[in-house]
């Protein structure tokens, strides 16, 4: 089986044995880089396919298309199993849904999701007698996006390269942004976790960590005293759990 995960910049994708085993074959790429794609899929005729996407429609066609071509079976945005409980249900990322659906998967317990990207998310998830509710949560800019608006929105700061880890005492204009950006994500992530965790009633309920940014939550330590499951599938292990049932 294969599944697809289609960003705002970036597509990951992941083929399985089996809901159980870890992941066989990724391929992670650009939809420049389709043709990349293409040569990893060729191995994979027959197999079923999901995709979950946060890009556009035309982008997300762009991208079903090529996958159709090389494989039997895709299913866009398949039944994630959980009950969404939030006023607007249908305006809810995939990424999300996919998230905590995979969180689901894995513990079979309430939790804090958190997907550390492009984006911040942290998303509060609740079970009951084996089945997931998704009540909500967060959305905040996450480290790339956060240096990029302040070099975009202001005449002088310049756009710095970020690491994960730095010191909040910057002593010159690039490691002060550094600063602002990679301490301020963790605090913000951290106080997220914890007002999220008392307005949903989930107590100390553990975080379950993904995102192509989760390093500048891990370094120099975890950012939650909270249990901590750092799953980088996360999105794809939800994607697998939906297309088992499908």
């Amino acid at each position: 089986m294969l599944t697809f995960d289609l960003g705002n910049s970036r597509l990951k994708a992941c083929r399985w044995s089996d809901a159980r085993s870890p992941c066989t074959g990724r391929w992670e790429g650009t939809v420049d880089e389709l043709d990349g794609l293409v040569r990893w899929l060729v191995s994979a005729r027959d197999e079923d396919a999901a995709l979950a996407s946060v890009a556009g429609h035309e982008i997300t066609e762009r991208v079903c298309a090529c996958v159709r071509e090389h494989i039997a079976s895709l299913r866009l945005a398949p039944d994630s199993g959980l009950d969404n409980r939030c006023r607007e249900p249908e305006r809810v990322g995939q990424d999300r849904l996919y998230a905590a659906a995979g969180a689901a998967a894995l513990l079979a317990s309430d939790c804090v999701v958190v997907d550390a990207g492009t984006a911040l998310t942290v998303d509060a998830l609740r079970m009951v007698q084996g089945r997931g509710s998704f009540l909500g949560g967060a959305i905040a800019p996450g480290p790339e996006l956060a240096a990029a608006a302040l070099h975009a929105g202001t005449a002088r700061l310049p756009r710095v390269e970020l690491r994960p880890g730095v010191l909040a005492l910057g002593t010159n204009t690039e490691d002060a942004i550094r600063a602002g950006v990679a301490v301020g994500f963790r605090g913000a992530a951290g106080l997220l976790v914890e007002r999220l965790a008392f307005e949903a009633g989930l107590g100390a309920a553990p975080v379950v960590l993904t995102g192509g940014a989760l390093e500048f939550l891990l370094l120099p330590e975890p950012f939650t005293v909270r249990r901590l499951h750092v799953v980088p599938d996360l999105v794809h292990r939800g994607l697998l759990a939906a297309l088992e049932r499908a």
